[in-house]
Formats: structure tokens, C-alpha cells, sequence
């Protein structure tokens, strides 16, 4: 057994070992947070087997549930954009409305879209929609391209399907439900800062001689290609809807149902099951592919070739998510979660802010906002059990948003925003990390507020 310190001192230090190996010797970061995961347990008195073997069952853990909704998730968001649901509700919600109100249209339809889908395929298919939008307002690609980002953003880190959501409730033990309503509630002053008040506020940063002129032929590369395959039909805007928002819907109602209804009553069962998110995601799913993928006029080779290009790309995420539920598995295992959440008791902070500083530390030192979720949930989690006031589901929404701060350069969406919209690097630098940054802090906010009418702070 070794001491406290000691046990500190290689946590630290094997967080400095993921770091400098993701960012400097350019590992995967499965395979990083695998050996660093791995050696933490050896150095502190784990034989070489039960370290590999507690990783092991931390990563099946992990991905027991968090796996299950992804995939759904993905192929969910493949069926939408391939039969054009997804450009159907961005024509009918932006419309030919007057431009004071295109950016919160913008940000809306991102956040739908990007509801079942990875932050990453969502803004490459949606690029597309912000370069024609701003042909046709004649505006510049960032005063079109921010709202869609800030939409995304939201979407992404604060509401299931979400990745970080997902495997924040996952590793917390939160009721996805729960965590959906709240996360509905936080995304309100989210969504309305960063696609509305910020391209406000940054607007000499956003004019016309800044990135790429969508006019150019530059831009006209990224504006028409083809999304999807070919189709009878374009569904109808209630279709995509009812596809995107179903899983959502249900787990809210299931949520609130169980709430309000006896232990015991025969509606029980009823609303555990739309409740919960494996299921509800499922009918989503069986939904998706008869009213979007058959009503387009695909057949049934055609919706399972969407469904496996849906899931190649989300291989490598949840890879990803599995050795962070590893290396929570490890932190448990030596003790260090418990030594953290002993310290943090002592600290006079509500443990909504430890679990915000927490992640966007992991944020600012790895790049990625899931990776850094993933890492902190392992020193995050031990709150819980020390301390069963404490609100899970707010947990969850401060972990994903800390998680959001300050995307830079180690961060693979800061390289699509600047490529995709002809940016410089302190260009990107004042855009879109001041964004998510402001996004991230204004999220906190929304949390510690609602915290203090629902409880749980602690």
C-alpha cells in the first residue's frame, strides 16, 4: 500500500504521461490512455494482469449502455442527412424569414441536426447549408458559420444522444431523463449567447474580409455536393422531426411519468420503457427508417448501407470512451478518486464547480471535449458516493460544459472551423475558442441557477 502522496504524485504524473503522449507523440488516444492507465495501476502495487483486467472491465462498463446509445445515435443522424431530412428542416425553420432572425434560425437547426449525430459529421454535412445561407444573404461565411457552430456546440455537450452526455450520465449514474430536461433548460441561455449575442459582440471579427468570401470558387466547392443517395421522395418536414425529436420526447416523458406516478401503478412499466434511452432511441431508429428511409424511396440495401457508412466513423469515439471508462476504473482502484473527493468535501466549493474546473482542466490540457469528459469522470464520480446530495444530472451538465472551454489547436474541430472557413490561427483563436468558451462559462451559469431551485449543488 503506498502512501497518499505518492498515490497523488503518479495520478499527476500519469495525467502529464496522457498528455504529452496525445499531444507530443501524436498516440491515438485509446491507445494513450491505455498505457497510462495501465502504468498508473503497475506503479502503484497492481501486478501487471489485474491492472490490464481492471482496465478491461472498465472499459466494458463504459460502453455497456454509452455504446449501445451512440451507435443508435449515429445511425439515427446517417438516415436524416442521407434522405434529406435534415435539409428539409433547415429549409422550412430558416425559410426566407429577414436576416435579424437568421442567426438563431441557424443555431436552432444545428442543434436539431446535430441532436443524433458527432460534432464532427454534423459540421462537414452542414457546411454545405451555411455556405449557400450566406450566398444568399450576402453576408459573411463566420456571421452564418458561428450560429451553426454555437448550435452544434450545444447540442454536442449538453443534450442525449450527445457522446458527453451520454457517458457523463453513464458514469455518474444519472436518469438520462433527468438529464435531458435539465440539459433542455441549461441549452436555452447556451444556444441564445453563442449563435445571437456573440456574433453581436465579435462583429468586426466576422465581417466580409474575414475567412473565405463565400462567393469564390473556393467556396463553391463546398456548396451542392452530394449528400445523398439517390430518391424517390423528399420526406416531409414531419418525418424528420418526429425522427429527431421522438427519443428525446420519450425519455422526458418517461422522466417526468416515473416522477409523478405511484409506486406499484400499472404505468409503471410503461414509462420505464420509453424512458429508457436504449429503447427510445431504438423506436427512433425504427421510425427514421420507415417514415425517412423507405417514405424517401430507399430500399432496404440502401438504408443498411447508410447504417454501416453511420458507424464507421464513431469506431475510433468509442474506442476512446471505453479507456476512459479504463482509466476511471483504475483511479477507483488505487484510490485516488477517493482522495480527491475527500480533499473536495473540505474545499468550500459546490461540487457542480469541482466537476466544471475539473473538465475544462482536461479540456484545455487533451483538446478533445470527449476525451476530457471521459477523463474526469473517474476523479468526478467518487463525489457521488461521498456525498449523496449531490445532484447527478447537474453533475453531468457542469462536467460537459467545463469540457467545452477553449477549443485550440490540439482540438481537431479547430482545424475544421479555420480550414473550412479560410481563417488564421488567431483568427480561429478570437472565433470559435472564444465561443465555445463563452458558451462553456454562460453554461455553468445556467447550472449553479437551476441548482439552486432544484437542489443538489452541494
Amino acid at each position: 500500500m503506498h502512501s497518499t502522496l505518492f498515490t497523488v504524485i503518479s495520478g499527476i504524473l500519469a495525467i502529464v504521461l496522457l498528455v504529452i503522449l496525445i499531444t507530443r507523440v501524436k498516440l491515438h488516444p485509446f491507445f494513450a490512455l491505455l498505457i497510462s492507465s495501465i502504468l498508473l495501476g503497475i506503479v502503484n502495487g497492481l501486478d501487471v494482469t489485474t491492472a490490464v483486467s481492471t482496465f478491461t472491465d472498465g472499459f466494458g462498463k463504459q460502453l455497456s449502455v454509452t455504446g449501445v446509445v451512440i451507435a443508435l445515435g449515429a445511425m439515427l443522424g446517417g438516415i436524416l442527412i442521407r434522405s434529406g431530412g435534415g435539409d428539409r428542416i433547415a429549409d422550412v425553420i430558416i425559410g426566407k424569414r429577414k436576416i435579424i432572425w437568421m442567426p438563431i434560425s441557424v443555431g436552432l437547426v444545428a442543434l436539431i441536426i446535430g441532436l443524433p449525430n458527432l460534432f464532427e459529421v454534423t459540421f462537414v454535412l452542414l457546411v454545405p447549408l451555411v455556405f449557400s445561407i450566406a450566398k444568399r444573404l450576402h453576408v459573411s461565411l463566420l456571421a452564418v458559420g458561428i450560429p451553426m457552430a454555437a448550435g452544434l456546440m450545444t447540442a454536442h455537450g449538453l443534450l442525449p444522444p450527445g457522446p458527453a452526455p451520454i457517458l457523463a450520465a453513464t458514469a455518474y449514474g444519472a436518469n438520462i431523463g433527468t438529464t435531458t430536461l435539465y440539459g433542455v433548460i441549461v441549452a436555452v441561455p447556451v444556444l441564445l449567447v453563442g449563435a445571437w449575442l456573440f456574433p453581436r459582440v465579435m462583429r468586426k471579427y466576422i465581417g466580409k474580409d474575414v475567412g473565405m468570401d463565400p462567393s469564390s470558387p473556393a467556396a463553391s466547392a463546398h456548396i451542392g455536393g452530394d449528400l445523398t443517395l439517390a430518391r424517390l421522395r423528399e420526406p416531409s418536414l414531419a418525418a424528420a422531426l418526429s425522427s429527431v425529436l421522438l427519443a428525446p420526447a420519450l425519455m422526458i416523458i418517461g422522466t417526468i411519468g416515473l416522477d409523478v406516478t405511484p409506486k406499484g401503478s400499472f404505468l409503471v412499466p410503461f414509462f420505464e420503457t420509453i424512458g429508457n434511452p436504449v429503447l427510445s432511441l431504438t423506436f427512433a431508429v425504427i421510425l427514421a427508417f420507415i417514415v425517412l428511409g423507405r417514405g424517401s424511396g430507399f430500399t432496404l440495401v440502401d438504408i443498411q448501407a447508410i447504417v454501416r457508412s453511420s458507424i464507421v466513423p464513431i469506431v475510433s469515439l468509442l474506442l476512446i470512451i471505453g479507456a476512459g471508462g479504463g482509466l476511471k476504473t483504475i483511479l477507483t482502484a488505487i484510490g485516488l478518486s477517493d482522495i480527491i473527493s475527500g480533499a473536495a468535501q473540505t474545499w468550500a466549493i459546490p461540487a457542480v464547480l469541482f466537476a466544471w474546473i475539473v473538465a475544462a482542466i482536461f479540456r484545455i490540457a487533451l483538446g478533445s471535449g470527449t476525451v476530457a469528459v471521459s477523463a474526469s469522470t473517474g476523479i468526478v464520480a467518487a463525489l457521488i458516493a461521498a456525498d449523496p446530495s449531490v445532484n447527478p444530472a447537474l453533475l453531468v451538465l457542469a462536467t460537459c460544459t467545463g469540457a467545452m472551454i477553449f477549443s485550440h489547436v490540439s482540438d481537431g474541430a479547430f482545424w475544421l472551423f479555420k480550414e473550412y472557413f479560410g481563417l488564421t490561427v488567431p483568427q480561429t483563436l478570437r472565433t470559435w475558442s472564444l465561443l465555445v468558451t463563452v458558451q462553456s462559462v454562460v453554461g455553468l451559469g445556467g447550472i449553479l441557477v437551476l441548482g439552486a431551485f432544484v437542489g443538489g449543488l452541494a
